[in-house]
């Protein structure tokens, strides 16, 4: 007589393994809760711009207006600026509700992964439905656990990939299971809210334009099949038609407020800069240790070739193979990848750095769908947990620790980038500016200025030491007292001097290749502009 095995009986040993799993994603999510105390850092006074009326008082009969004009002066995200607006009127100054906001979004992240992660096992590997949940939970608890989520999490200037992030998961869930929606009316339904979602996202943060690529691979893995053309190509054109939409709004806007730089400095330089890029954020997304704030992607050696031109190959195979047949490697292979292309700066923009922890937020939903695969071969469930545990623990603690670096802030995560990288020219920049002009250690200042590796910046940067000390002797001085003394004259040649060091150094971005110099003009005109705050008052014609 044969034995079946009893699908109650199944599931009933397996609920301990999902309990211990469950639990170990709510410990995980449970560590990021010490963020809620954080003070501002970063970008995040500047995207919140508490002197901003929009965002701060803006009644609800006006919030049409985020739609009709950019909340900050450089990105038009009217879905990220509307819950900054939310948390203005629910909280106030308090930052703290700020971060609970942004934790908020992280767990509905988590959800979205999860529900994509389900969807994409029952859909490439039916055999594994019995076991989906389960699989989906350790690909989620690795998705939670990856270091590389701590600044996405702690930053609330970073909202705007919690928010992509968690509207394209929840689309690309949406979509899988319009694909395996045998009712055509439901199917075409679910395939035009996920083209919707995706749209959405897009306005939560630009880069979510590249998110277009997962869901192209999985409508062609998903409609291969299908003798309707007009649904299959109806479909790619619905979503490419309103990404095409978004990238050309995003573009418009990104010209006028100047977001966008112009940059040429020849072809090769271009794709010896995106080749850079790919492989930093690869390492970041696989060996996430040591974590650092900044990433100089000129320091990698000539290796880094074969590590872009394998992860090209390995992203056309993938797609390749998902015309043929749904494959969750496959699926996460161009998971891992595609994010990255919209930061690989061939249209570049202003940035803080080539690389950065946050840019692989979504390439790890791909990471963990490999993951999936690979333990979804593995029938024993303890196998499946040492394997799952072997890589979600030490993740876990190098997580825990990166928590730690980021409590408190202030400026001390940026002392430490100086003295894990005290050559790179991010780290020199915010060493004097934030450490060494405001405790007037000028003259050390200048020997690390000179260090700088290029002319232009060394020179605003000098100009920029040279008018704080000239802007010393005028801090502390009533209006009367300022008036045509010659300190005040002093000052205002010097500052004169180093906008037109800055506006040199602008002409020099467009053939650089490094474009993250382009950070230490944007940071010193910020500095010019906040640490002599009464600059156009004293130079009323210097500064028109």
């Amino acid at each position: 007589m044969m034995n079946h095995k009893n699908p109650t009986s199944s599931m009933k040993k397996s609920q301990p393994f999902r309990n211990t799993l469950t639990l170990a994603l709510l410990l995980v999510f449970c560590a990021y809760l010490r963020t809620l105390f954080q003070q501002p850092f970063a970008d995040d006074e500047i995207y919140l711009a508490f002197s901003n009326s929009l965002l701060r008082q803006a009644p609800f009969s006006e919030l049409y207006r985020f739609f009709l004009e950019p909340a900050n002066p450089w990105e038009f995200l009217p879905l990220r600026d509307f819950t900054y607006w939310l948390d203005f009127r629910l909280f106030g100054d308090e930052f703290v509700g700020f971060h609970a906001s942004n934790l908020v979004w992280y767990a509905l992240s988590l959800a979205g992964a999860f529900c994509f992660f389900r969807e994409s096992v029952v859909f490439c590997r039916p055999d594994w439905k019995g076991r989906a949940g389960i699989l989906s939970l350790a690909g989620a608890l690795l998705f939670a656990a990856h270091p590389a989520h701590v600044e996405v999490a702690a930053g609330v200037a970073s909202r705007k990939d919690l928010i992509a992030g968690t509207l394209g998961f929840f689309s690309f869930a949406l979509l899988i299971n319009a694909m395996r929606d045998e009712g055509p009316r439901r199917r075409h339904g679910k395939i035009v809210a996920s083209a919707l979602l995706l749209f959405l996202a897009c306005f939560g943060k630009a880069s979510a334009t590249a998110y277009l690529v997962v869901a192209s691979a999985i409508l062609c893995a998903g409609i291969r099949t299908s003798k309707n053309r007009a649904e299959k190509f109806g479909s790619l054109f619905l979503f490419w038609g309103l990404i095409s939409l978004a990238c050309v709004i995003h573009a418009k806007v990104g010209a006028s407020t100047g977001i966008h730089i112009e940059n040429a400095p020849g072809v090769f330089a271009m794709i010896d800069r995106a080749s850079r890029i790919t492989s930093a954020l690869t390492g970041i997304l696989l060996f996430p240790w040591p974590m650092r704030f900044y990433y100089d992607v000129y320091g990698l050696g000539n290796w880094h070739w074969l590590f872009s031109v394998g992860a090209l190959a390995l992203s056309l195979i993938a797609f390749h193979r998902l015309t043929k047949k749904p494959e969750l490697w496959a699926i996460g292979v161009i998971l891992v990848f595609s994010p990255m292309a919209v930061y690989l700066q061939f249209a570049p923009f202003s940035t803080w750095s080539l690389a950065s922890e946050r840019f692989v937020f979504v390439s790890v939903a791909g990471l963990s769908l490999l993951l999936i695969d690979f333990i979804g071969r593995m029938r024993k469930p303890g196998m499946i947990g040492a394997c799952v545990a072997a890589l979600v623990l030490p993740c876990a603690l190098v997580t825990w620790q990166r928590i730690d670096a980021w409590d408190g802030l202030g400026h001390a995560l940026l002392d430490a980038e100086y003295w894990y990288q005290p050559d790179f020219h991010n780290a020199i920049r915010d060493r004097i500016l934030f450490t060494l002009i405001p405790e007037k250690r000028h003259d050390e200042a200048r020997m690390l200025a000179n260090r700088l590796q290029r002319g232009y910046a060394v020179d605003a940067m000098l100009k920029m030491i040279d008018a704080d000390l000239a802007y010393a002797p005028l801090r502390e001085r009533s209006p009367s007292e300022i008036d045509d003394s010659d300190a005040a004259q002093k000052f205002c040649e010097t500052s004169a001097r180093l906008r037109e060091s800055i506006a040199d150094g602008r002409g020099r971005i467009l053939t650089e290749t490094d474009i993250s110099y382009n950070s230490i003009l944007n940071m010193l005109e910020r500095a010019q502009k906040f640490r002599f705050g009464n600059e156009k008052r004293i130079c009323p014609v210097e500064t028109k």
